[in-house]
């Protein structure tokens, strides 16, 4: 007899056929996020990878230096050529706005040049309005003196090993003194990137060929560019190295023939000499003042800036090289520093006094720039 099977047990019976059928299904479904979640892995490892370093702008602090001078003052930047590595150097030169009269070469001692002393700006900013044009100029600063090795007799002895074990008070101690050292660490962060630009710049010529190049750059352009009657200014940290390079030039303008304007006995195109003792921290020695003075025709003018009793000694010590040297030309003068808030002050006591000896000296026929061939 054929049994049949009952409604209530093929249901159940079909009920686990689907089951079984759809279980593949619902795991795929629980399985799909999974590759989401690897992409999200992916882009959080890829954020936190770090970005590949951006070039520098600027090649050294010096060059970024330059490019924001002449950015400031766009309309007097002129760039002098210079043998490689240095390539160029930037120069400010400024026309002379009333009928010219010469021009002021003037040199500063400054490796990198954000800005003119207050002196030197008020000068370069208002002579043009009188005549003469002025030619501004920074000058490499001297290298660094080593610093002496400490002979090793004279080191402190380090302690006897202490074969007891410290103690708590001990440990303390120690903790503090090397607490210091760590809030101090990184001052030293800008020292080191110093010495790593440094490192990475070609090496440079010595210092006396540097200057020696700017000096010859900036007396080429003057000449190529029609200007004469000039007047150089320097500080005393370059005064001795300029004058090296200067002095053959006016040793034969003071053989040739007299100008035929103002009282400078010089021929050629330097006519005389203004030195500004603006640091006074810096002196000259006898010898370097036998060698700034060695042209005895050279009208000098020795401007110091004061009045204090350093500043009176050093125009004492140069007063009498120059009478032992028997300087024809020689005039002192000390001078209040100007103000630095208005370096375009044309009447400026400052202003007027170098004008006034520029004029007696050095004043010509008119120069123009670029004159035609």
């Amino acid at each position: 007899m054929r049994r049949t099977e009952s409604p209530l047990f093929l249901r159940l019976r079909w009920s686990l056929i689907l089951a079984l059928l759809v279980a593949p299904a619902w795991a795929q479904d629980e399985n799909a996020p999974a590759p989401e979640g690897d992409g999200e892995a992916a882009e959080t490892a890829a954020e936190a990878a770090p970005p590949e370093p951006e070039p520098p702008q600027y090649a050294s602090r010096r060059d970024r230096d330059q490019t924001l001078l002449a950015e400031r003052f766009p309309d007097d930047t002129q760039w002098l050529t210079l043998p490689e590595p240095e390539n160029e150097t930037l120069a400010l030169f400024r026309p002379a706005a009333a009928e010219p009269k010469g021009a002021l070469l003037m040199f500063y001692s400054a490796e990198n040049p954000p800005h003119w002393p207050a002196p030197l700006a008020n000068l370069r900013q208002a002579l043009p309005r009188h005549g003469w044009a002025t030619f501004a100029v920074t000058l490499p600063l001297p290298p660094k003196a080593p610093v002496p090795e400490r002979p090793e007799d004279t080191l402190p002895k380090p302690p006897a090993a202490d074969t007891e074990a410290p103690s708590e008070e001990a440990e303390a101690a120690e903790e503090e003194a090397d607490a210091p050292e760590e809030e101090n660490a990184p001052a030293a962060e800008p020292a080191a990137d110093e010495q790593a630009e440094a490192e990475q710049a070609p090496p440079l010529p010595d210092h006396e060929t540097r200057i020696e190049q700017r000096v010859n750059a900036a007396l080429n352009w003057l000449d190529a560019n029609g200007q004469g009657n000039l007047v150089v200014l320097v500080d005393p940290i370059s005064a001795p190295e300029v004058m090296a390079v200067l002095r053959p030039q006016l040793e034969a303008g003071a053989q040739g023939e007299p100008p035929s304007t103002g009282e400078s006995p010089l021929s050629g195109p330097i006519r005389a000499l203004i030195l500004v003792n603006q640091h006074g921290a810096i002196t000259l020695d006898r010898a370097e003042l036998e060698a700034l003075f060695a042209v005895p025709a050279l009208p000098l003018l020795d401007v110091f800036l004061g009045p204090d009793a350093r500043t009176r000694e050093q125009q004492r010590r140069h007063r009498d090289s120059a009478r032992r040297l028997r300087l024809e030309h020689y005039q002192t003068l000390v001078i209040g520093r100007p103000d630095a808030q208005d370096p375009e002050d044309e009447r400026s006591f400052w202003v007027r006094r170098i004008q006034g000896f520029m004029h007696r000296q050095a004043e010509g026929r008119e120069v123009r720039l670029n004159p035609p061939r």
